[in-house]
């Protein structure tokens, strides 16, 4: 990444939460190669420390342990470090995918876990954070309906969905109708306390869409099995009961790292919400596209949907094409570029 005037000093640390995760890994891998030094949090330090380390350079690389991200001083440790080296910026990469009929169970949690790291950021003087959104904070994919999508938008029909389910609702739907609405008012509020309190750092929220590409995690690891890598996995298989959601948008992992990066390190992206989001694509369009690679990978049948994403994103997300421009990107990563990283490093 070309970064010529960081808004952070190079040497400093950020805290990526949630480090062990597809797009963590990734972003925790920018940062290193920009020249910060990285804390990255998990859940249980002995569970991962062995291949993480093994993956990054522990000269600038540590894990700390937050085993409860609800817990009100869950992250004061891992933002203040030690009286030399308290995090400079923090990325909130990977908010816990609570998937559960209960509201008390999902919306509660992930908005508090969301204050909380605000919290502890303001109380430990980071200069930067970055949120990573999610695409179901905008809207829920919807195929074959013509819309436009932007920065302005947020979910508020999966808020209405949670509070009045719809008749004959699923519990899968009722499940993602919750998850969608947890993130939409994650979002909310963060961006609402960011207004309330005027922190002394600068905030930025990146919202992608599916993510997918290289995976630098071991072809064993959570990040294989339960993120859109396993999704994509499953598609590719024909296994439908393992991938039930729809896929909209696509964008490569490293361009999404590459964005949260520069929303820590870039001082001309200021408390934006950056869309980032490439191009429309469906698990069929990708089955096809793969089958063209590695044609023993595409088992099974296709999905029994027709049609795929037709709305508008390219107004709002050329602003991300243009940050990876500015850190020395020629734009989005193609997808072609992007399946062969995936099949290459996945199987």
């Amino acid at each position: 990444m070309k970064i010529s005037h960081p808004a952070i000093p190079f040497g400093s640390t950020v805290v990526v939460i949630g480090a062990n995760g597809y797009i963590a890994l990734e972003t925790c891998q920018k940062l290193l190669d920009a020249g910060y030094r990285v804390r990255g949090t998990v859940r249980n330090v002995a569970r991962d420390r062995d291949w993480m380390h093994a993956l990054f350079d522990t000269a600038m690389f540590e894990l700390v342990q937050v085993p409860d991200f609800k817990a009100d001083t869950a992250f004061d440790a891992a933002f203040q470090g030690s009286p030399t080296i308290g995090a400079a910026g923090v990325i909130y990469v990977s908010t816990p995918v609570l998937f559960d009929t209960d509201p008390a169970k999902v919306i509660g949690p992930t908005v508090n876990g969301t204050i909380n790291t605000l919290e502890a950021a303001a109380r430990a003087g980071v200069k930067r954070y970055v949120l990573a959104g999610s695409s179901k904070a905008i809207a829920t994919t919807t195929y074959n309906i013509p819309y436009t999508l932007s920065t302005r938008m947020y979910n508020y029909d999966s808020l209405l969905d949670s509070f009045s389910p719809p008749a004959g609702e699923s519990s899968f739907e009722r499940s993602l109708n919750l998850y969608s609405a947890a993130r939409t008012l994650a979002e909310l509020a963060f961006w609402s306390w960011i207004a309330k309190n005027k922190p002394a750092f600068t905030a930025n929220s990146v919202v992608p869409d599916g993510n997918f590409g290289r995976m630098l995690a071991s072809k064993d690891s959570d990040a294989s099995t339960k993120s859109s890598v396993g999704a994509l996995k499953a598609a590719l298989a024909g296994q439908w009961d393992a991938s039930p959601l729809k896929l909209g948008y696509y964008i490569d992992v490293q361009d999404t790292a590459r964005l949260l990066v520069a929303g820590i390190a870039l001082t001309s992206v200021a408390n934006e919400r950056i869309l980032a989001y490439n191009s429309q694509a469906s698990w069929n369009t990708f089955r096809q596209d793969i089958r063209a690679i590695r044609p023993e990978l595409v088992t099974g049948n296709d999905e029994d949907v027709t049609g795929m994403e037709i709305s508008d994103a390219h107004e709002d997300s050329q602003r991300a094409e243009n940050i990876l421009r500015e850190v020395g990107q020629p734009g989005f990563v193609g997808k072609s570029d992007m399946l062969r990283d995936f099949v290459n490093t996945v199987y």
